[in-house]
């Protein structure tokens, strides 16, 4: 992409990395393409990373989803690494009583001045409309971070005929 039109910067949230592992026509998978073409520059942490191993390492999630397994997870954390820019430490630029563990995922994007943070986790999406000033005062100060869930950002990043399907919300 050019300078003028710089790929924009991108947090993904630890299930959408579960998803894309679960099922590889779905949106989340399409939103790792877009990382895989250079359209997006996806950011992540060595905690972010953490999370990723341990939760597509437990038990009950492989039982559930058996295609998970730990050549597909190593697999998935060699393109992350490949393609991700890795950060090692991230400031705690801000806290939220809500749900401590998100923290790690909205503190990255305000690190990196990431413009989506892609979530289907709805304390993470509540920040855009929620009433409570937690939400309120997360609006106020990283106004340019728009959380969104990944069928939408598919919809906001890439032009309809050049999108390919996603088969919405059956990830």
């Amino acid at each position: 992409m050019s300078e003028e039109n710089p790929r924009p910067r991108v947090v993904f949230d630890c299930m959408v990395y579960l998803q894309a592992t679960v099922n590889e026509s779905g949106p989340a998978a399409a939103l790792l393409r877009l990382v895989d073409n250079d359209e997006i520059a996806l950011f992540v942490s060595r905690e972010v990373l953490e999370e990723v191993r341990e939760v597509l390492s437990r038990p009950k999630i492989r039982q559930r989803n058996p295609a998970i397994m730990d050549e597909r997870v190593d697999a998935l954390l060699s393109r992350i690494a490949e393609k991700a820019t890795l950060l090692d430490d991230v400031r705690q630029h801000f806290t939220y009583a809500r749900d401590p563990k998100d923290e790690k995922y909205i503190n990255l994007a305000i690190e990196v001045a990431a413009a989506y943070l892609v979530s289907r986790d709805n304390d993470l999406l509540d920040l855009m409309t929620g009433d409570t000033d937690e939400c309120k005062d997360f609006r106020r100060r990283v106004s340019s971070l728009k959380v969104i869930e990944p069928v939408e950002f598919l919809r906001t990043v890439r032009p309809r005929e050049s999108r390919e399907p996603t088969n919405e919300g059956h990830d």
